[in-house]
């Protein structure tokens, strides 16, 4: 289980840059990822998974652009949560390399990705839900400041996430 999800993950965010440019440069940068998350697989590292990460990510971006494609929600959570699993997977992977994992611990894995799965789904859906009103109620001017705000929440929950696991290793 731990040796197909990771090209499985790699595989479907190839598939849905593809979907969004069927072109012969989207191809060869999705076969350029797929090469590192091999790579990834076969040597116990991490740059390589999070390089491919990179590398799905601008390629989506590049292919989204290119073809002046619109914008989707339900895309643009999928496309994120396939990254996520992608990286989740590949670090579960490198973790428990020479470990002899249960079935216990499988099932534990893939219910709470379906539970983190279906929460960022719904908070999705929550927030689309809330911009639509929103947009019309508050001014053109207030748009900068608000991205801003989130921005910085962002951020701050980093650094936040960044100082909690600082803690966790040195005690």
């Amino acid at each position: 289980m731990r040796h197909v999800s990771v090209p499985a993950f790699a595989l479907l965010l190839g598939a849905l840059t593809i979907r969004v440019a069927p072109i012969e440069p989207v191809a060869v940068i999705g076969l350029a990822g797929m090469l590192l998350v091999i790579v990834g697989m076969v040597m116990p590292w991490r740059w390589p998974i999070i390089t491919a990460a990179c590398l799905f990510t601008t390629n989506h971006a590049l292919a989204l652009w290119a073809m002046d494609a619109p914008v989707s929600i339900f895309s643009a959570a999928c496309f994120g949560l396939a990254q996520l699993g992608l990286l989740q997977a590949a670090d579960l992977r490198r973790c428990t390399r020479a470990a002899t994992v249960g079935s216990g611990v499988v099932r534990v894995q893939i219910a709470r990705g379906i539970a983190f799965a279906a929460l960022t789904l719904a908070s999705t859906m929550l927030g689309t839900a809330i911009a639509g009103p929103l947009s019309t109620a508050l001014p053109v001017t207030v748009a900068p400041v608000l991205a801003a705000a989130g921005a910085l929440g962002v951020v701050i929950a980093l650094a936040m996430a960044a100082m909690s696991a600082g803690r966790g290793r040195s005690g």
